[in-house]
């Protein structure tokens, strides 16, 4: 009975030490912001009305009505590049159904393609 429990004991271990360095893993590289208690998992592209998922490394967008999510954003998408407008760090957010807060996301940071450019005529005048 006694080497029976051992191996039980060792089983529950072993379990419990897998469960908690697979949590540790998906959190180990996202930055944690202290005033909302959220890991900074999700970055949201408002000229895209897109994300990008730190945790997964994936791109999270709408084609056709449907919410994908690929490693790349198809070339063209929405007639925008990538990497020329301001990306947003959600900081109040790290669990998985990100989409639902696009509503939210489109009026607290609205898309202005001119931005840049009212931008560098006001620095013109001064």
């Amino acid at each position: 009975m006694n080497a029976i429990q051992k191996i039980f004991y060792c089983a529950m271990i072993s379990n419990t030490v897998l469960s908690t360095a697979q949590e540790t893993h998906s959190n180990k590289n996202l930055i944690l912001d202290p005033s909302t208690n959220c890991h900074i998992r999700y970055y949201y592209y408002p000229n895209l009305e897109a994300y990008f998922d730190r945790e997964t490394e994936k791109y999270i967008f709408r084609d056709k009505g449907q919410w994908k999510s690929e490693s790349q954003i198809p070339s063209g998408y929405r007639g925008y590049g990538l990497f020329n407008k301001a990306n947003i760090a959600i900081n109040d957010y790290d669990e998985d159904n990100i989409t639902q807060f696009l509503d939210d996301h489109r009026k607290k940071y609205p898309y202005n393609s001119l931005r840049k450019l009212k931008t560098n005529s006001t620095a013109s005048l001064d």
